[in-house]
């Protein structure tokens, strides 16, 4: 699934391709999950691509944006023409050049909606886990407190925007720390560990996995990850056999020596 460090690089590749230019069409296609005031946005200028937590943002210059979620297999593709699974084309003029860029889907979860109020989309996130006003203390506050599972708690888009079942997973190892814990059971020195790495994490993903198209695990491609789907596999720090269990429906791993269990109620 699309993660924090997918979505920026969807941003970068989208601004690249059409940032700045006049969107010429924003075409449904078999599949199309796209609703809105279409007919605001062709004609528009893309002034910009933001990101906010898993939300890219498109900016029009007169007001207005156009929002798209990546689902679980989304990616925005340049001239796609013959792939399968295509369900939103955007094409943008920037002088004499048109980029023709299409979300492709297998799933058909992700969407695009063209909406005249922005804010109100992303009042509904919490801060994105990038931004510098985001500090330990800030993210205790918001993810800390009560018996609901660490993992389960920042997973919550509404506390804190893009973290992901892999980014959290690879978060609580480098900072040793059991998924399962209690979120109100973290220690103080823990938020800090679990903020670093998370960044740590995201940092590395967007260095290997930077370029014009993203590759999923499930589409094959390679694993840059600390213990995400390397269940039975040494752990990089005791060599101990990664777990995996699941947790809020999601498959969980992590390392039994490095990150112990939460003691029983």
């Amino acid at each position: 699934m699309p993660e924090l460090p997918e979505v920026e690089i969807a941003r970068r590749n989208l601004e690249r391709h059409t940032g700045g230019g006049e969107i010429v069409a924003l075409d449904p296609l078999p599949g199309a999950d796209l609703e809105g005031d279409v007919a605001h946005a062709v004609g528009a200028v893309l002034a910009r691509w933001e990101r906010h937590g898993k939300l890219l943002v498109g900016r029009l210059a007169g007001g207005g944006a156009v929002l798209s979620h990546l689902g679980m297999t989304g990616k925005w593709v340049r001239d796609a023409d013959d792939r399968p699974h295509q369900r939103v084309l955007l094409a943008v003029r920037r002088g004499d050049d048109v980029a023709r860029v299409s979300l492709v889907d297998p799933r058909r979860l992700g969407w695009v909606r063209v909406t005249d109020d922005p804010d109100a989309w992303l009042d509904r996130l919490g801060p994105d886990a990038l931004d510098p006003a985001l500090d330990a203390a800030t993210l205790a506050a918001r993810a800390g407190g009560g018996r609901v599972p660490l993992k389960t708690r920042l997973l919550d888009q509404a506390r804190v925007a893009g973290l992901g079942n892999i980014c959290v997973l690879e978060a609580c190892f480098r900072a040793g720390v059991h998924p399962h814990t209690p979120a109100g059971a973290v220690p103080p020195a823990a938020w800090e560990r679990l903020l670093d790495g998370a960044r740590a994490h995201i940092a590395h993903t967007l260095e290997v996995e930077a370029g014009e198209e993203i590759t999923y695990l499930s589409e094959g491609g390679d694993n840059p990850f600390l213990v995400y789907g390397r269940a039975g596999s040494p752990c990089p720090r005791c060599a101990a056999p990664i777990a995996r269990d699941v947790l809020a429906g999601r498959p969980t791993f992590f390392c039994p020596t490095c990150q112990p269990a939460p003691a029983a109620a």
